[in-house]
């Protein structure tokens, strides 16, 4: 159903803002250098957005 793919939408957004923990953590730990961290908390980001956008969507449509 539409509310579990919210729900499913939901975690992956949750493990997305755990990445980008993980991310930070790596970098000021210097696992990985600025160009590395910069482009994949980028992408990390457009990830993030989409996510955002999807569960905004979904839950207009089920209020309709």
């Amino acid at each position: 159903s539409s509310d579990d793919f919210v729900s499913k939408l939901e975690i992956a957004l949750k493990e997305c803002f755990e990445t980008e923990y993980w991310l930070e953590l790596l970098f000021e730990t210097n696992y990985i250098d600025k160009k590395d961290y910069d482009q994949l908390i980028s992408d990390c980001g457009a990830i993030r957005r989409m996510l955002i956008s999807a569960c905004t969507t979904m839950k207009a449509k089920n209020d309709v």
